[in-house]
């Protein structure tokens, strides 16, 4: 079947290395060393042209690829095909400032994205998007064939799919696992007990399927913690198995612009601008920004010109339902005249309000890891962040053993005991949002200064290296499959 898939895309792989060849000079051509062949790297990441945190990760991914390797020609899976190439390549220039060398990036579009929507699957939504994921991914490889796959959204059944069809080395970067332990501890054993097998049967399916990944990389503390314990099957393999099992997981920090963002001042004095960076999607809680600071503004009356910015990228009909919704409860809260809400910004808008807000706040319980809380500190916000996830294990973290910002948990986390236990006494946003804009001027320039010099391991330059790092081993895995094709008489 692999075989049929091969030829099936012969055609249109040649074309691509025809066009490879046709971008360089006759000299380099005639001097080409057949060790350097052209290698087509599929990036699998359906929703490429979002433009969050975890388009990011994939174009920053793509730049350094196509710099370190002039061999290497990106292909990019996505189910954006209500845009062009030339419409996403111009975002990435617009929303990251990544300028790419068009040339060697193929966009493959696939039309059977609506699969992995959540929206299609309004039970079972787990199970029904990790299925989906899998004749999606036959869509791609049926499209074009690459010599090396990597998944940068977590879709992780896809794995095997690519694996044992191709016989090619398969990357994984994860955002987030999709099942994690502490989901369990949210069940009750007795009064949701087929919840609860339902869960264990998929945490088990996605331990077979995180198996046949050959090169792991987390993006953060707590992704690594979940999928280390989540794909035990992985580890399993690299001991008993030859399946170049032979790597650890390894945390890989998404980029972020800290180097641009750090030469703002950091002692100068701030507009009251409480600044939020994130997509435009449910579980970014938005609501709950808007709740709180409606709170701080009636704790304070009339003493404060504070205002909450949200900035932030839409995806869909749904996402732009849900900024609706937002508007009209910030006219229930009576604050609208102190929100702002900006869509689809561009990177230099972006930085504007990075340059002069005082806070930047993050909502979301569990971020898997948070560039937009990177964003902030870098640019010398005051961080006011959940007390979970990425932003409190890597991120808003000590420096000097002295605070960066921040850390609340909800009142009812705080009522039910469900707020992780680190030995403070954390409140509610509202009350964290006080004490930040209360700070005074010498307060504030240090933990200013303090978020800048926590903000230096996320850079582009720190993300590039160790990217580059696994990607040659992705790629010594590639030669090695690809000769041993060859020697059992398969098409290479």
């Amino acid at each position: 079947m692999g075989s049929r898939l091969r030829k099936k895309s012969e055609s249109i792989r040649q074309e691509i290395i025809n066009g490879y060849f046709a971008s360089i000079e006759d000299g380099e051509k005639k001097a080409k060393d057949p060790a350097e062949r052209p290698i087509i790297i599929g990036f699998f990441h359906p929703y490429c042209n979002a433009g969050g945190g975890g388009e990011r990760v994939l174009w920053t991914a793509v730049s350094a690829t196509q710099r370190e390797h002039p061999n290497a020609i990106c292909a990019i899976y996505t189910g954006d095909v209500d845009v062009t190439k030339d419409e996403i390549m111009e975002k990435v220039l617009q929303r990251f400032e990544i300028e790419l060398e068009t040339s060697r990036v193929v966009v493959v579009f696939l039309n059977k994205r609506i699969l992995v929507d959540p929206s299609r699957w309004p039970r079972f939504t787990l199970l029904g998007q990790a299925l989906g994921s899998i004749p999606l991914v036959y869509e791609a490889i049926s499209k074009l064939v690459p010599d090396v796959f990597v998944d940068t959204m977590g879709y992780a059944f896809t794995y095997p799919v690519v694996s044992m069809l191709l016989d090619i080395p398969v990357g994984a970067y994860v955002h987030y696992p999709m099942i994690s332990t502490d989901m369990f501890d949210q069940l009750s054993l007795v009064r949701q007990f087929p919840k609860y097998v339902y869960w264990r049967f998929f945490a088990l399916a996605y331990a077979f399927a995180g198996m046949f990944a050959d090169i792991v990389m987390a993006n953060g503390t707590w992704t690594y913690n979940h999928i280390r314990r989540v794909w035990w099957l992985n580890n399993l393999a690299r001991v008993i198995a030859d399946r170049s099992k032979k790597l650890d997981f390894m945390i890989l920090y998404p980029p972020c612009a800290t180097k641009e963002l750090q030469a703002f001042p950091v002692d100068t004095v701030r507009q009251p601008i409480v600044l939020s960076i994130a997509q435009f999607r449910p579980e970014k809680r938005h609501e709950l920004m808007l709740e709180q600071f409606a709170r701080y503004v009636e704790r304070v009356g009339g003493e404060t010109e504070a205002t909450l910015v949200l900035i932030g990228s839409v995806r869909d009909s749904r996402d732009k339902k849900h900024v609706y919704d937002l508007r009209i409860l910030a006219r229930e809260l009576g604050v609208t005249d102190r929100v702002e809400f900006i869509l689809e910004a561009t990177w230099d808008e972006i930085k504007r309000y990075l340059g002069t807000a005082s806070v930047g706040v993050n909502a979301m319980w569990n971020e898997h890891f948070g560039i937009g809380v990177v964003e902030y500190m870098a640019a010398g916000l005051i961080p006011v962040v959940h007390n979970s996830g990425g932003p409190k294990l890597d991120i808003a973290v000590e420096v000097d053993g002295k605070p960066t910002g921040f850390h609340f948990v909800t009142e009812k986390e705080k009522n039910e005991r469900k707020a992780a236990d680190d030995g403070e006494e954390r409140e509610e946003m509202s009350k964290m949002l006080y004490r930040a804009l209360s700070l005074s001027a010498d307060e504030a320039v240090k933990y200013r200064q303090r978020a800048q010099k926590a903000a230096d391991r996320f850079s582009v330059e720190n993300f590039e290296s160790k990217w580059l790092e696994r990607l040659r081993l992705l790629l010594m895995l590639e030669q090695y499959r690809h000769m041993d094709r060859i020697s059992r008489g398969f098409i290479s």
